[in-house]
């Protein structure tokens, strides 16, 4: 009886657990496995899944890592390309800049070089002009102390040359070369005169000797007209000076010299005959 009791009891207690599990497994959608055989075995699946998105994660975090080693190894190579693209442009600026300065330096340089050289032709012209000054100051003084000397050696007879209005007057001392008193413009004379000087007008070169003027001819030295524009150094004797408003003149016998400072010194342009 004792045994009956305590059986009954152990199987009600059963019934009671078993009965509510059934219920609530009909309620859920059927029977089979207990919710919590369910749960474990969806947390079994959910151990699966989480293992598949750890898989993925990793998938991912690879790929992720790839193209970020891509993207870097992209940028460091176009780094580079721009350093080299800089670089090759700072190159070309710095030549350009020292092919500019070596061109200026050869400008300046050859611009220094032409100016040197212009100095030094003004100086050799001006050197030329002032021994070309000098050497007709030395033959216009050579001269004239030889017109002077030749004077002075005939100073009884001296009358000095000059025009007459178709001739000359030969200065008496012009007698050692063959002259009489009058010199009539065309004659010859064999020898030059005994003291001259050249003179130019235009490209014609006459000489000049105390108011008597010649041209070479051949061996011969022709008495010509005084010419125009002639400068000369001295004046024949006898020339007398006169004015025209603020102007001087002198009178040689109807040739007019007009006095002006040349190179230091006086000279006569002769203005009209």
């Amino acid at each position: 009886m004792k045994y009956f009791f305590s059986s009954l009891f152990i199987f009600l207690f059963c019934c009671h657990l078993i009965l509510p599990e059934a219920a609530l497994a009909q309620r859920r959608g059927g029977g089979g496995a207990s919710p919590r055989m369910s749960r474990g075995g969806g947390m079994q699946n959910r151990g699966n899944f989480s293992g598949a998105r750890s898989g993925s994660y990793s998938n991912r975090s690879s790929a992720q890592t790839q193209r970020s080693n891509t993207r870097q190894e992209s940028q460091g190579a176009r780094q580079t390309t721009r350093q080299s693209g800089q670089q090759a442009r700072q190159d070309t600026r710095q030549t350009g800049q020292t092919e500019r300065t070596q061109r200026q330096d050869n400008r300046q340089t050859t611009q220094s070089d032409r100016a040197s050289e212009r100095t030094e032709r003004t100086d050799t012209r001006q050197e030329q002009r002032t021994q070309r000054t000098d050497t007709r100051q030395t033959e216009a003084t050579n001269r004239q102390n030889n017109r002077q000397n030749f004077v002075d050696d005939n100073y009884n007879n001296w009358y000095g040359g000059g025009w007459y209005g178709g001739g000359y007057y030969a200065p008496p001392g012009w007698g050692l070369v063959g002259l009489t008193t009058g010199l009539v413009i065309g004659s010859a004379m064999a020898e030059p005169p005994p003291y001259y000087e050249t003179v130019y007008v235009g490209n014609a070169s006459y000489m000049y000797s105390d108011g008597v003027y010649l041209q070479p001819s051949g061996n011969q030295y022709t008495i010509v007209a005084p010419p125009q524009g002639a400068v000369v150094t001295y004046l024949p004797e006898g020339c007398k000076r006169v004015y025209e408003g603020d102007l001087t003149f002198y009178d040689c016998s109807g040739i007019y010299y007009q006095p002006y400072f040349q190179d230091g010194s006086t000279v006569y342009r002769l203005v009209k005959f």
